[in-house]
């Protein structure tokens, strides 16, 4: 039987249209060919793929009191899901789509500022983290946690989980603070779900595999070091072994949540007791079904049979 994952992190509403050439002058107007709205946030879209994939899970989340909040806490209503009403706006995010597969976004915090240590541990009281999985998600888009984020990791710890980090790029650039603190979190954690920009920049290096001797050497050799590489799939650094996984190719418009849904597949796989060469797989299996979606669905998807292997 799969173990549960227990998801920590934001929750916002996303708006995601394109695709454009460049950005319209301002005092203009331009119509767009596509567009979706809907729930998103590292964290939340990563619940979003575990259930549909079928594994047992939570998000540990808030919203905020306005029309995207009903959304967010409409939707999250299982078991395991423990989503705090803020009387602040909700955190939104509008992603542009450009022709060349650049994307930017223009994002207010919202209510996810007031995500901090107090909201999470009340929120987990009741929680079955023994021998659970927990993923921290989007630690950088919660600054009330930021400098707590320890703090949590080591209540999920105690409490008998299995820690996944996903921290997200710091909204100031990173900085030595920044990367301080995330080694620190590495130290800590058993796996570590950064992207190859995130791994080389918080590493201070050009090349991945010295971004990935350098995170070892500074505190990360506990950790498995996963790092994915989008359409190039994905790749995890365990102790000496490096393991690669491709990821299938697909047609894709928007590849908006891509890292946040790896982090499903992932995790699904590992909380099913798989080998770190079957999650990877999986990861990269479904990140790339997920996002060949426009707009996307909450349909159930499943695992490939590799991904279901051990």
């Amino acid at each position: 039987m799969a173990r549960p994952i227990c998801v920590l992190g934001n929750a916002n509403l996303d708006l995601v249209m394109g695709a454009i050439g460049a950005w319209p002058e301002p005092g203009t107007e331009t119509f767009l060919p596509r567009s979706d709205m809907r729930i998103g946030g590292s964290a939340a879209n990563t619940a979003l793929v575990l259930s549909r994939l079928g594994a047992p899970n939570g998000l540990i989340s808030g919203c905020g009191s306005d029309m995207a909040g009903e959304m967010i806490a409409d939707r999250f209503q299982g078991d395991l899901d423990r989503i705090e009403r803020f009387s602040d706006p909700t955190g939104v995010s509008v992603g542009v789509l450009f022709e060349d597969a650049e994307r930017s976004f223009l994002s207010i915090d919202g209510h996810l500022a007031k995500l901090d240590l107090p909201v999470f541990l009340r929120q987990l009281k009741d929680w079955p983290l023994d021998g659970a999985i927990a993923l921290v998600s989007g630690a950088f888009a919660m600054p009330g946690l930021l400098a707590h984020q320890e703090a949590l990791i080591d209540h999920l710890r105690l409490a008998g989980a299995e820690i996944a980090i996903d921290p997200g790029w710091p909204g100031g650039g990173w900085t030595d603070a920044s990367r301080r603190a995330v080694r620190r979190w590495i130290g800590k954690s058993d796996h570590v779900l950064l992207n190859d920009k995130e791994t080389c920049a918080l590493a201070g290096c050009a090349d991945l595999p010295a971004a990935l001797d350098a995170l070892q050497e500074g505190g990360g050799a506990g950790a498995r070091l996963v790092v994915k590489c989008g359409a190039d799939g994905a790749i995890c650094r365990n102790g000496r072994e490096t393991i690669r996984a491709r990821a299938p190719r697909r047609e894709v418009f928007d590849t908006v949540g891509a890292g946040d849904a790896f982090n499903a597949g992932y995790l699904a796989a590992i909380a099913r007791d798989a080998g770190i060469a079957t999650a990877l797989s999986a990861g990269a299996h479904v990140a790339s079904d997920v996002i060949a979606e426009f707009p996307r669905a909450q349909t159930r998807i499943s695992l490939t049979e590799l991904a279901l292997a051990s």
